[in-house]
């Protein structure tokens, strides 16, 4: 069963975008207490960025050398790739609507609302966010640095995660990290 309680997530504003540190959002305010920009007219192209799947795979390995750093016992995760299309197609989201939140501002749907849509079950669920970072190295370091962000990392529950990197948009790179506690096949329904 789905506990509300284990429901994680956190988002990243790098100095880029004329933010410091990890902040939360407000789930109780309209789109998590995010105002959207103004539309262009013309919306902005999301691109895979180049050499992302390696850029992906670098995040991944520095994440599970932090979970090891952090605690010996501290078990690694496993890309799956429900939840790295679930994170990429959100970075395009952000970059194709102008916004950067874990709430869409449109749609206000969340990450738990992402990963139903992407038919990934699951007891729990964790996102971090950054843009702006040149190399996996730097998004993971400002990330470890944030205590928000370094929490939803080290999260002993984590046993699967995807990440996307995408370009475009004002603030490219993004890169979405999407941790997943699944559920037991057929155990829970991924349907509301």
């Amino acid at each position: 069963m789905f506990d509300p309680r284990r429901f994680s997530f956190s988002i990243l504003g790098l100095a880029v975008l004329g933010l410091s540190g990890g902040c939360f959002t407000d789930p109780n305010a309209p789109n998590g207490g995010y105002t959207p920009p103004e539309k262009s007219a013309q919306p902005a192209d999301c691109l895979t960025a180049e050499d992302a799947e390696r850029m992906a795979d670098q995040v991944i390995q520095l994440v599970n050398l932090e979970r090891a750093a952090a605690h010996r016992d501290l078990s690694p995760v496993t890309v799956n790739d429900k939840l790295t299309d679930v994170a990429g197609d959100y970075a395009c989201r952000m970059i194709e609507e102008a916004f950067f939140d874990h709430y869409d501002p449109i749609t206000g749907r969340g990450p738990g609302d992402r990963a139903i849509a992407g038919k990934y079950a699951f007891y729990a669920i964790g996102e971090n966010l950054a843009a702006g970072a040149e190399t996996a190295a730097e998004a993971v370091q400002l990330w470890m640095e944030s205590p928000s962000h370094r929490e939803i990392i080290l999260d002993p529950n984590w046993t699967e995660v995807g990440v996307a990197v995408r370009d475009g948009g004002e603030h490219s790179p993004y890169w979405v990290q999407v941790f997943g506690h699944p559920a037991p096949r057929g155990s829970l329904s991924v349907s509301r």
